[in-house]
């Protein structure tokens, strides 16, 4: 029978029992950051923006909660980070990334002080925040980079906010030359949000340019100090100083009456923003570990920048492309001449490469080699060249390639989802897959030669498909402006075989 009393084993086993510690649980701060969608979900956020990781990887929409501050206007108190001693510095390919607009590098009127100052970067902001960050891209989620992250990264940095406020006025006189062309008697360009935006007066012409000053002085010094801390930063000012230069180009000279897309006989086709696209791609480079997984990873994604094109063996006869029903008529008339195009620009690359105007010494002038051989110069020429057109072919037919497609079944009309498709072609990144002897052939010193003449004429090949990018207005009108500045530039040669291959190109636009 039991006696109810414990052993001396028992005893010791329950005195044992006493003295071992208690586990007490770790401590856990729950953020309350994470997106609407996660926290339905109850999983854990990673709470990048603009799309958290588990959203991106489900494809389901991500939704952050709106933060209870705003942000604040070029905060002079903003403490930037300490340097990290372990920098990298930036490589010569980096350096190129200012660009310069006949009218753009005027000296800035001095800063107003006063509520007047403030006054205006904020309507700046506003209009970037409600108009502009609307108007850069047309995936949507690479719309939500430009309306949640880019702000984001902007505000931790006064001299990306100078850059985000240019980029607003750019914008701003914009609108207004389009209103103006539209109806040449109106009165100034009147914003719902901002007031009056009268672009005439080089009063606004001041401010931008001032922003955009500032914003680029802190750009090179952040560009000179880049580090995986501080790479989406410098990513962030690229992109914005690279559309920028887009911008610009999509606006007359403020001395000038003309329309937005004309230009002066004597005005030469710019090429400052191919450095500034290849600078970029250069920051993308060195830090893509980092900048992939980062708030603005959407902007370095595009799901036919590929070679699946090349599995259909070629183009299609134009009526075969189901999408043409709903393009416009630019796209129609691309996709009817693109192929004769390439072949037609191939064939004078034959025949120029072997005619007196392709001399060695002609070659030369307009290429940056330092071989002593003739020979070695020329070839290298003649591969430049078909280098060119075989970048040229790959943009062609990732667009013809995109209206194989049938509709992607978005909320959006037709033109617009053809619209979006075209984007995710990653039809602005030609300029970095040019090698840097064809784009020292587009410098012009002194009298232009025929090799100068193709090389531009290939250029406004390329141009054209960024007139593609209907919706987008700092791409379409500037391409169209830069393909007339060539068509100009080549008539001046008096070629009569550069002046027919131009004469697809300005077909396009509905020049001719």
């Amino acid at each position: 029978m039991s006696t109810g009393l414990s052993t001396p084993a028992a005893l010791d086993a329950a005195n044992a029992l006493r003295r071992a510690p208690r586990r007490h649980r770790a401590p856990h701060a729950k953020s309350r950051n994470g997106c609407y969608t996660c926290k339905q979900r109850r999983v854990k956020c990673d709470e990048v923006r603009p799309s958290c990781g588990a959203c991106l990887s489900r494809g389901d929409p991500c939704t952050f909660p709106t933060p209870a501050t705003c942000f604040p206007i070029l905060s002079e108190t903003a403490r930037p980070r300490k340097k990290d001693k372990r920098h990298v510095r930036a490589s010569d390919s980096l350096q190129p990334l200012e660009f310069h607009q006949s009218g753009l590098s005027a000296r800035p009127a001095p800063a107003q002080h006063g509520g007047a100052f403030d006054f205006a970067q904020m309507s700046l902001l506003t209009r970037f925040l409600l108009h502009t960050s609307r108007t850069m891209n047309l995936h949507p989620k690479r719309i939500m980079v430009w309306q949640r992250a880019i702000p984001e990264i902007a505000r931790k940095r006064e001299y990306l906010m100078h850059l985000l406020l240019a980029l607003a006025g750019s914008h701003a006189r914009y609108e207004y030359y389009v209103s103006e062309l539209a109806d040449p008697t109106s009165a100034p360009y009147q914003d719902s949000d901002c007031g009056v935006v009268d672009s005439s007066t080089d009063r606004d012409l001041h401010c931008i340019v001032t922003h955009h000053q500032k914003g680029l002085q802190g750009f090179r010094e952040a560009l000179g100090q880049i580090s995986s801390i501080t790479a989406e930063e410098v990513f962030c000012g690229s992109i914005l100083i690279t559309a920028f230069a887009f911008g610009s180009l999509s606006i007359c000279d403020p001395d000038t009456s003309t329309e937005p897309g004309s230009s002066n006989g004597d005005e030469l086709p710019s090429t400052g923003w191919l450095h500034l696209c290849r600078g970029m791609v250069g920051v993308v480079s060195e830090h893509w570990a980092t900048l992939k997984l980062g708030s603005l990873r959407c902007m370095l994604f595009y799901e036919y920048a590929n070679d699946d094109w090349r599995s259909f063996g070629g183009p299609l006869p134009p009526p075969i492309y189901p999408r043409l029903a709903q393009a416009s008529r630019t796209v129609s008339i691309f996709a009817q001449g693109a192929s004769r195009a390439l072949e037609m620009l191939r064939t004078f690359a034959t025949a120029f490469s072997s005619s007196p105007a392709a001399s060695p010494a002609t070659c030369s002038s307009i290429s940056q080699f330092t071989s002593d051989s003739q020979s070695d110069t020329a070839g290298a020429f003649d591969a430049d060249y078909s280098n060119a057109i075989e970048t040229l072919e790959e943009m062609y037919m990732r667009i013809l390639y995109v209206l194989r497609f049938s509709e992607s079944g978005r909320d959006c009309p037709a033109s617009r989802d053809l619209q979006i498709d075209l984007e995710d072609a990653a039809l602005t990144s030609w300029p970095q897959m040019l090698s840097n002897s064809f784009i020292a052939s587009l410098t012009i010193k002194g009298q232009l030669e025929a090799a100068g003449g193709f090389s531009f004429t290939i250029l406004a090949h390329f141009y054209l498909t960024l007139v593609l990018l209907e919706d987008l207005w700092y791409l379409n009108r500037g391409a169209r402006k830069e393909i007339k500045k060539i068509a100009r530039l080549v008539s001046t040669l008096n070629n009569s075989t550069l002046c027919t291959l131009m004469q697809w190109p300005t077909a396009v636009l509905g020049e001719s």
